[in-house]
């Protein structure tokens, strides 16, 4: 009985580390995405315009309310 128990315990973790892992890969994915996109607005980016990386990362930090812009 009590590797029984050893084994469910062992599932229960495996299933946790799955979740976790599955979360993780959700939000790198929503990350990638966007710093896709932003890629792709600096390369549509033609003349002497603010650079949109910049001010993303920018408008980010002002966001947070951690710095003063």
């Amino acid at each position: 009985m009590e590797e029984r128990t050893h084994c469910q315990e062992a599932s229960d973790l495996a299933e946790y580390k799955l979740w976790d892992m599955r979360k993780k890969i959700d939000r790198l994915e929503k990350i990638e995405k966007v710093l896709a996109e932003m890629v792709d607005q600096c390369h549509a980016q033609q003349g002497d315009i603010t650079c949109p990386l910049i001010a993303t990362l920018h408008d980010g930090i002002r966001g947070t309310g951690d710095h003063k812009g």
